[in-house]
């Protein structure tokens, strides 16, 4: 008798929901409704990130610049006091470090669950007291914290002909400029582009018999160059702005600059307007080449930011002052969005038909 009870109670608990489905038919459907709609809001307006907002790495990276130190002397007036002073940062579980000529890097990688915001603020006292033991002549420390915002939607390459002259204004004019005004895009930074510069090679033999010195000619010469307020002036009631303004009109202007009473600076220095010395080379498809990374703002839309940015990019492909360059896509954070979306729907209609299986079989 006690087992039939139990039998039927259970029943009735199971009957409930359908029961009042069936009776409260109105209630369910505006249930539904409302989750449809909220669903559908969500979609619409939650941006497509590639990162959810708010995304915090558990990574500090701390480097030190010192302009020609060798290796072992970084090491061991840079990165050991560095170490010595971060090891006492509260929830830090890895410490890397390494020392190369002319800087030092230490990478701190925190424990699960460390508030990065309180582990940053540590981290930069520790290293304003170890600033206090390093040499005199360092004078940055960089902290980087990983930052999802720094990370670029979109990569561009260009493969440049080597026979165009102006590569820097051009690149400069023609790709930077209208990838800089699209709504959202935060900035364009190069990699790999260059402006030519005036390189002064002095000949040490000749300055000396010149009697010259050569710190005083740099100073000399880099006070030639300059622009400066001079005031205002009234006239006819209107206030004119005066400017100052010293530069060269050419390089042979320069070469024939007088730096003693009979001595001109071509006599004592080779001048060249030339890209300057480097010690990298980027290359693709046998030309030379050049990288353009390309950020968003903060609060704009990875996916849509991205697609206004390849648009552009293809209207570049037809600009008729760039067919001397192959412009290439390298990286988009879109693409990899969408296909993100894909995978998801893909496993989401999987896992229907798999429910679906299983209701009608059971």
């Amino acid at each position: 008798m006690a087992k039939t009870t139990s039998t039927d109670n259970g029943s009735r608990r199971e009957s409930r929901l359908p029961r009042f489905s069936l009776d409260r038919r109105i209630t369910v459907l505006m249930i539904l409704v409302t989750i449809v709609v909220l669903g559908s809001v969500a979609t619409v307006s939650i941006p497509l990130e590639l990162f959810p907002s708010g995304f915090q790495g558990n990574h500090l990276a701390i480097r030190v610049p010192w302009r020609d130190a060798p290796a072992q002397e970084v090491l061991d007036k840079i990165i050991l006091p560095l170490e010595e002073e971060l090891s006492t940062v509260p929830g830090i579980g890895k410490v890397n470090s390494y020392a190369r000529t002319g800087f030092g890097m230490v990478t701190l990688m925190f424990k699960q669950g460390t508030d990065m915001d309180v582990a940053y603020r540590e981290a930069r006292d520790r290293v304003e007291r170890a600033r206090l033991v390093m040499p005199d002549d360092v004078e940055q420390v960089f902290i980087f914290k990983e930052d999802t915002s720094g990370i670029p939607i979109y990569f561009v390459g260009l493969a440049i002909d080597p026979a165009v002259i102006d590569v820097y204004n051009l690149i400069q004019d023609e790709v930077i400029l209208p990838l800089s005004r699209i709504d959202g895009v935060a900035s364009v930074e190069p990699h790999g582009l260059e402006e030519k510069e005036i390189l002064i090679e002095l000949d040490r033999e000749r300055t000396a018999a010149s009697g010259l010195n050569i710190y005083d000619l740099a100073q000399q010469l880099s006070n030639d160059n300059f622009t400066m307020s001079s005031g205002n002036v009234l006239h006819g009631g209107r206030k004119l702005l005066l400017r100052s303004v010293a530069r060269y009109s050419g390089i042979e202007e320069l070469e024939n600059r007088l730096v003693s009473d009979n001595i001109r600076l071509r006599d004592i220095a080779e001048v060249t307007y030339d890209l300057p010395d480097k010690d990298y080379r980027v290359r693709a498809m046998s030309r030379p080449a050049v990288a353009l990374s390309v950020l968003k703002e903060g609060d704009a839309n990875a996916l849509e930011v991205a697609q206004r940015v390849d648009a552009v990019v293809e209207e570049l492909r037809a600009n008729p002052r760039l067919q001397v360059m192959e412009v290439a896509t390298l990286f988009d954070q879109g693409e990899v969005i969408m296909e993100s979306l894909s995978t998801l729907l893909g496993a989401g209609r999987i896992g229907g038909i798999v429910a679906l299986l299983v209701l009608f079989f059971f």
